[in-house]
């Protein structure tokens, strides 16, 4: 039995994540209208985009494809360094984040992860 073709069997086609989505609701901070009074100070406004975190559904198709993506980037960056260089590089390290239509995004500095649902994903050479 081919072990590729058993993951294959096994895989769902939806993978559920939790992720934060925009709500239709935007507002300009520091306006008022007869009803309510959405806050502010004295400053400047700013325009305020509400969101909430709520479960969606993703095709794992689309998953595997963004990884398989970043897969192969890994493996560039292992490959580029031993040609380029007497150094090895032994791991890397990656910060991800899951969009709700399965986009895989690498944090960049400054990036966060806090309430976001994001992976560390660590890569070790092998040998």
């Amino acid at each position: 039995m081919n072990p590729s073709t058993s993951t294959e069997e096994t895989v769902p086609e939806l993978v559920w994540i939790v992720t934060d989505t925009e709500l239709e609701a935007t507002f300009t901070e520091g306006s008022r209208d007869g009803t309510r009074d959405l806050g502010g100070g004295y400053g400047p406004r700013r325009e305020v985009t509400v969101t909430e975190q709520r479960r969606v559904a993703v095709r794992s198709d689309r998953l595997r494809q963004e990884m398989n993506g970043l897969l192969n980037v890994v493996q560039y960056v292992f490959n580029q360094a031993q040609r380029q260089s007497d150094l090895e590089l032994s791991e890397v390290e990656l910060a991800v984040e899951i969009s709700g239509e399965g986009q895989v995004s690498i944090l960049g500095s400054g990036g966060k992860m806090t309430g976001k649902g994001g992976m560390i994903l660590k890569f070790k050479r092998r040998g």
